[in-house]
């Protein structure tokens, strides 16, 4: 019995390492299994390994190994419970500082000028978004001159107005 407790806290151990270098989140929004069900969550399976193991293990001098066993399992029961409960109210909370500025939603796509871009004349770009076509008013971040069909990278959207940046000014850089 006692490999049993020391198989089943050494593997809790190891799952606890692995959620701290992969974390506990929630399932993707576009993932088959939305709702994850506890039964099968890393966190508890890690917190039922550990207390179990580590019970058993303190336990197995009782005279009954019957005694050792219910009283481990019945520990991690409840401990898992506990961890199904905090990982179930952790999933819940949204994070404010993930809050996306709307500003640099858009950064980093490519566009095409489509009307030319000139150090005091806005000029007008075009770009895809899900499939639908979108043109705005455009000013270089480097206010320098960029010519109809230059390829684009847009920094960030302020009051509809795109400040872009030549891709091949970004392509060096990279």
């Amino acid at each position: 019995m006692t490999r049993l407790y020391l198989v089943a806290f050494v593997a809790g151990l190891m799952l606890a390492v692995r959620i701290m270098i992969r974390g506990v989140e929630r399932p993707a929004a576009n993932h088959p299994l939305r709702e994850r069900s506890f039964r099968l969550s890393p966190a508890v399976l890690s917190v039922f390994g550990i207390v179990f193991g580590l019970t058993g293990y303190l336990f197995r001098a009782r005279p009954s190994g019957i005694t050792a066993f219910l009283l481990s399992g019945a520990f991690g029961l409840v401990a898992a419970f506990v961890a199904a409960r905090l990982v179930t109210k952790w999933w819940a909370v949204v994070p404010e500082h993930d809050v996306d500025d709307e500003r640099y939603v858009l950064q980093g796509h490519i566009a095409r000028v489509t009307k030319s871009i000139r150090p005091e004349v806005d000029g007008e770009v075009a770009f895809e978004v899900e499939g639908k076509r979108h043109v705005l008013r455009a000013r270089g971040i480097d206010h320098g001159s960029l010519d109809v069909e230059t390829e684009v990278v847009i920094e960030r959207i302020e009051e509809d107005v795109a400040f872009v940046e030549a891709w091949a000014e970004v392509e060096k850089r990279l």
